[in-house]
């Protein structure tokens, strides 16, 4: 049965809102009839229905919540229905013949529609290697996701038994022999990936897994391998690449696995709260809700001890903090940074710049405007007891400079929102 509610716009980066359109709404509740009448309004409805970008983004948000089980189910109903009636009376189908064929086999696959996919398959064994914007390695993430073993199992068969005509018998065996390992290497890639994590890029398979945030398949890889450590290309380990995707429970895995791997870092300095934070800004379509809960728990100290990687710099002397910042991300992350005890606000990356320095030379937005206001609350605070300490020299003066000859004074937590407001208006 279809699920009764669907949120149609989701967050996906900064201001950004990502909206699913009334056909996308219709296909995913399995009301054809509705389909069929919007694309009678509107052939072109049929791009946007079949559009891959769009289907992994509805993915996302759809189709991985528990609550929506059923949506890749009644999308495949909608497409067969679809293709039954485009056949023709001489026996073709015109929804295949125009180029629709990747769509109709990913649709049934991620369903896990075994009848559906074996239709398609007779209709055209070559559909296997996808159609149009769909590439086998599509199809294979599509089998993979349905959890399915017997369409994982049929699409894979029908991807290494392909045989080629007009070549000797010796060319066809060595031919086929490459041609079977990289349909089962990239059918093992597409098991524990989106298409965008490739092996391409010195990934493992935990890499893959881990940015797919596919929590038991990570279980079971390092149960078996003494792999948690290993980098890619770029030197991220499957903690920076889970963190960076924003997946809570992989990263909770990976961790309790090896408490070690979170002072790791890239080729770049980076930690994986470093790549935390940069997960707010990648391009395209981003779940921002679980990109905000992984830094949440990660801050609250309930995955890891924050205090030890918090002061952390990359190569260009940068905390998670600068990023933040730099990045003009959300104010409530700048926000969640700033409230973890003993971060020293005071770190200056290659350029000289503390991350003040660096909000100052931003024009005003709603992470500066927030930080100032909570600068300022720390400060009226602080003025109630400032009879206490009227003898220091760190208190506002005439001399701008007075701050800094007092700084070892506010090493100690306790005084640390006083420092922060006063190197505000002397800097």
């Amino acid at each position: 049965m279809p699920p009764t509610y669907f949120p149609l716009r989701w967050e996906s980066t900064g201001d950004q809102w990502w909206f699913a359109s009334p056909i996308d709404w219709a296909a995913a509740n399995g009301h054809y009839d509705l389909v069929r009448e919007l694309l009678h309004l509107d052939t072109n409805l049929l791009i946007k229905l079949s559009s891959l970008r769009r289907i992994r983004r509805l993915e996302s948000v759809w189709d991985d919540e528990e609550q929506f089980d059923d949506v890749a189910k009644c999308r495949s109903q909608v497409a067969q229905k679809l293709l039954q009636e485009c056949e023709t009376k001489k026996g073709h189908n015109s929804l295949i013949r125009a180029g629709y064929g990747g769509w109709l086999l990913y649709t049934a696959a991620s369903a896990g529609d075994v009848i559906f996919v074996k239709k398609l398959l007779d209709k055209d064994p070559l559909l296997v290697f996808g159609e149009g914007e769909y590439g086998v390695t599509d199809i294979f993430y599509a089998a993979a996701r349905s959890k399915n073993s017997e369409v994982f199992r049929l699409v894979l068969d029908h991807a290494i038994l392909r045989t080629y005509s007009g070549s000797t018998d010796g060319e066809n065996e060595e031919v086929s022999s490459a041609f079977r390992r990289e349909m089962v290497n990239r059918a093992v890639h597409a098991a524990a990936r989106r298409r965008e994590c490739g092996d391409a890029q010195g990934s493992t398979v935990l890499h893959t897994a881990s940015g797919r945030g596919q929590v038991e398949v990570v279980k079971n890889l390092l149960s078996s391998f003494d792999i948690i450590n290993t980098t890619d290309n770029q030197g991220n380990t499957a903690l920076i690449v889970a963190a960076y995707r924003g997946h809570l429970d992989v990263v909770k895995v990976l961790i309790s696995e090896s408490p070690s791997c979170p002072s790791l870092t890239n080729n770049y300095g980076d930690t994986f709260l470093h790549m935390a934070v940069a997960g707010f800004r990648t391009p395209g379509f981003r779940r921002l809700d679980r990109q905000i809960e992984l830094m949440k728990q990660l801050i609250d100290g309930k995955v890891v001890n924050i205090e030890d990687i918090i002061n952390v710099t990359n190569s260009d002397g940068r905390t998670a903090l600068h990023m933040a910042i730099i990045e003009n991300i959300q104010s409530d992350i700048v926000e969640f940074l700033m409230s973890v005890r003993y971060i020293n606000l005071n770190i200056r990356d290659s350029d000289g710049n503390t991350p003040l320095d660096l909000l100052k030379q931003r024009p005003k937005s709603a992470s500066s405007e927030i930080l100032i206001k909570r600068l300022i609350s720390a400060w009226r605070n602080v003025q109630l007891s400032r009879s206490n300490y009227s003898k220091c020299s760190c208190f506002p003066s005439e001399d701008a400079g007075d701050w800094r000859q007092s700084r070892n004074f506010f090493q100690n937590p306790g005084y640390r929102n006083i420092f922060v407001f006063w190197s505000w208006e002397c800097i």
